[in-house]
């Protein structure tokens, strides 16, 4: 029994080896790099653009992107890039040298963000626009701009609303939630909302989409199981939030197609 014992773990040393040996030399699949691109919005602004170049016809414009520190939304840039999704993650708060607070969002100009949206369009791919918590309100104040602009959606494909925090205001029991300005304006662009289901908010969901809908957008919303709002940004995370926060990339690009299908 002892010698068996013996050879067993010198079986089990001789695979660990020559499995750290095929990791060190099988190839890489090489992660798709962020191009940095640089966008002068008139005489106010350059914003910083990362551009994760993929081949398909898909291009997701949206992410913060603060200076690298934005890893869980990199990763995922990084892996719908590798899936055919192009992804431009400009940083609005730097080109604005706005610093990183909530309220920074409402002082960003629908401009800047306008104009990053139209060097996206000039690619001749499917534009999205994404983004989370209060982020969301600027997005949906361009999507408003580029339809007031445009004969209604004009290339704009959807807009994808992570756990929006529209609330003007804090919510006050008993009464009707009022939102931002920027909620129910878009009239042909489709909507689609995530929310945690671990979260207050998701039993705001139905009154929420019913009034992104009120100028004629087709919005659904989606509550994802078992996750906080933030889930891929917390420090906390649980087990099923880090599984949902690996699986993100799969989660938004399920989302752009049914996005699209909503739009055709």
């Amino acid at each position: 029994f002892g010698l068996l014992q013996v050879n067993g773990m010198r079986q089990i040393k001789s695979l660990q080896q020559t499995l750290l040996i095929l990791l060190l030399f099988l190839p890489v699949s090489v992660l798709a790099e962020a191009e940095l691109r640089t966008l002068e919005i008139g005489d106010e602004a350059e914003v910083d653009i990362r551009v994760f170049k993929a081949d398909g016809d898909k291009l997701l414009l949206g992410f913060a992107c603060d200076e690298g520190q934005s890893i869980s939304e990199e990763i995922t840039a990084e892996s719908l890039a590798e899936d055919g999704v192009e992804v431009w993650m400009p940083d609005m708060l730097g080109g604005y040298m706005l610093p990183k607070t909530r309220s920074s969002i409402y002082s960003i100009p629908s401009e800047g963000l306008y104009r990053v949206m139209e060097e996206a369009m000039e690619t001749g791919k499917k534009v999205f626009l994404i983004a989370s918590g209060p982020d969301t309100e600027l997005v949906l104040r361009v999507a408003n701009e580029w339809e007031a602009k445009h004969d209604g959606a004009a290339g704009l494909a959807g807009v994808v609303l992570m756990f929006p925090r529209l609330n003007e205001g804090k919510p006050e029991p008993g009464k009707e939630p009022e939102y931002v300005e920027a909620v129910g304006k878009t009239k042909e662009v489709p909507l689609l909302l995530l929310e945690g289901e671990r979260t207050p908010n998701r039993w705001g969901v139905k009154h929420l989409t019913a009034a992104l809908a009120a100028s004629g957008s087709h919005v659904h919303a989606k509550v994802i199981p078992d996750v906080r709002g933030y889930f891929f940004k917390r420090q906390d995370a649980n087990m099923p939030e880090e599984v949902v926060t690996t699986q993100l990339a799969g989660l938004i690009k399920a989302s752009l197609f049914f996005l699209g299908r909503t739009d055709s």
